[in-house]
């Protein structure tokens, strides 16, 4: 089975838990302000906090930013990883969904006239699939209005725009770590210039434990090689998928300088049916791939379809992760290549006799 993550982690990555539960780190945090020191010093930010879980230091940024039962947030309809949207709800926020550009999954920045207002408390900013959003537009939007800047950069590690790391724009960043993450494991890093965001989030968020932090950290001095495996891999997928007609594989913006791929996506053009996707994703699980479906925009997951979301519904219900690991070898890619081709070709056609 070619698995959507990394089948286990490694030797190296276990002994460092292990280092972890013993003196002195046993309890003691040390581990945890190591992880945090390594992305502060990366990111160039003030402060990081490491932390179990970003829900609640984003239910208290929102409390201290004086968002309250209907407040209006701005925040991308599309996301891979656990939608900010109903911990909003759950506080009596109103969010506004903008537009998303077509290929990056990020919100398009020109059409953020459609949801804009005056009395917009906060802007949340995605940086999807490793890929980061046009932060010097989304900056001159806001700029002198009072909006507090959120940068969920939680499906993105370590990829730059324009020289500069994700994670450092935004008063406030938010990270993660996952099992299919780039650094593998659980809790999150938020990272910000400002000591007094900085110390109400340290007083009422959990800390992420010794163990996690030595796991992730003993990642870190591996770094280089994964990101380079996972290129890697990614441009095998691209030149591979050239020649598939009607599907379009993921690429990085022109203002990305440095991309490191968290994730790679395929997009089926409009002569694949909007059962397509699912069709082929159940294909490939029987030829032992494992593939996973974007998820729908999130205005259309809460049964209210907006009119001025068209390119977010299209590319949404269109996309397909396909597997991006350490784990993988060329021919790994080839085979994901070749019945993906078989089963797209075949489908895109009108056959749905396997």
């Amino acid at each position: 089975m070619i698995t959507f993550k990394p089948r286990s982690f490694s030797k190296e990555n276990m002994f460092s838990a292990v280092e972890a539960m013993s003196y002195p780190y046993a309890f003691s945090g040390l581990k945890r302000r190591e992880l945090e020191d390594f992305f502060c010093e990366y990111t160039k930010r003030r402060y990081a906090l490491a932390v179990r879980d970003l829900i609640l230091p984003l239910l208290t940024l929102l409390k201290y930013a004086g968002v309250s039962n209907g407040s209006k947030v701005l925040i991308s309809p599309l996301s891979f990883h656990k939608h900010f949207s109903p911990y909003l709800r759950l506080i009596g926020a109103c969010p506004l969904y903008p537009d998303a550009e077509r290929w990056f999954l990020n919100i398009d920045t020109k059409r953020l006239s459609n949801v804009m207002s005056e009395d917009i408390k906060v802007i949340i900013g995605s940086n999807s699939l490793g890929n980061p959003m046009d932060w010097d537009a989304l900056r001159e939007l806001v700029n002198g209005k009072g909006i507090l800047l959120i940068e969920d950069s939680r499906e993105t590690l370590f990829s730059e725009y324009k020289g500069k790391p994700a994670g450092s724009f935004g008063h406030v960043s938010f990270l993660e770590f996952s099992e299919s993450s780039v650094l593998m494991g659980y809790g999150g890093i938020v990272l910000t210039d400002d000591r007094l965001i900085y110390e109400r989030l340290k007083e009422d968020s959990p800390p992420l434990d010794d163990i996690m932090s030595s796991v992730i950290f003993s990642q870190v001095k591996q770094l280089d090689d994964t990101i380079a495996i996972r290129g890697d891999l990614a441009n095998l997928y691209s030149r591979y998928l050239l020649a598939i007609e009607g599907i379009k594989a993921q690429y990085p913006p022109k203002y990305v300088t440095k991309m490191c791929w968290s994730y790679f996506s395929v997009h089926f053009g409009k002569r694949y049916s909007k059962d397509a996707r699912g069709l082929i994703k159940n294909l490939m699980y029987d030829d032992g791939i494992e593939v996973l479906e974007y998820p729908i925009s999130q205005d259309m997951l809460e049964g209210k379809p907006l009119e001025h979301l068209h390119i977010a519904h299209e590319v949404s219900t269109r996309a397909l992760l396909l597997p991006l690991h350490q784990d993988m070898e060329e021919d790994d890619v080839y085979f994901v290549c070749e019945r993906l081709k078989e089963h797209a070709v075949q489908i895109g056609a009108g056959s749905v006799d396997h």
